[in-house]
C-alpha cells in the first residue's frame, strides 16, 4: 500500500468512527437529545408516552442507519481499499459523503425550521474528511513504488 493510500485510508477512517459514535449514541440512547427537545419546545418528561416511543423509534433508527454505513465502510476499508481495489477508491468516499450529506441536511432543516442547533456543521466536516480522503487517494504519486508486503 502506498504511503498516499494510508493517508486516505485514515481521512476515511477517522469519520467512520465519527459516524460509528453517533449511531451507538443514537441506538443506545432512552431519550431525546437536548436539541431535539428545543426543536419540539418541550422537555422529555412532558412528552406523552405514546410521543416518546415515536421519537425514540426515528432516533434509533438513525443511528441503526449509521451503524449499517459504518459496517459496510469498515468492511470496504479493511478489504477492497487496503487491498488497492479501483472500486473501493470510489465506494468509500461516495458512501461516506452521500450518508454525511443528507444527514447534514435533515439536521439544517431542524436548524431553519426550529428553534434548535443541530449539529449539521460538524456532520459536513465529516463529509470533508471524506472528500479529503478522495482527493488524496486520486491525486498523482510520484512516489517511490509500492512494496509488496509478502
Amino acid at each position: 500500500m502506498q504511503r498516499k493510500d494510508m493517508w486516505a485510508m485514515a481521512f476515511h477512517a477517522v469519520p467512520t468512527v465519527g459516524l460509528l459514535a453517533q449511531g451507538l449514541l443514537y441506538l443506545t440512547t432512552s431519550r431525546f437529545m437536548p436539541y431535539h427537545g428545543e426543536a419540539l419546545g418541550t422537555a422529555w418528561e412532558a412528552l406523552p408516552a405514546n410521543y416518546q416511543g415515536f421519537v425514540l423509534g426515528v432516533i434509533k433508527g438513525m443511528g441503526a442507519g449509521s451503524i449499517g454505513i459504518t459496517l459496510a465502510l469498515l468492511i470496504m476499508l479493511a478489504g477492497p481499499f487496503r487491498r488497492g481495489d479501483a472500486w473501493a477508491r470510489w465506494a468509500v468516499p461516495a458512501v461516506g459523503i452521500t450518508f454525511t450529506l443528507l444527514t447534514a441536511y435533515a439536521a439544517y432543516t431542524i436548524d431553519i425550521r426550529t428553534p434548535a442547533s443541530p449539529p449539521w456543521p460538524q456532520t459536513l466536516g465529516l463529509a470533508a474528511l471524506y472528500l479529503a480522503g478522495a482527493a488524496i487517494s486520486f491525486a498523482p504519486w510520484k512516489g517511490p513504488a509500492p512494496t509488496d508486503p509478502a
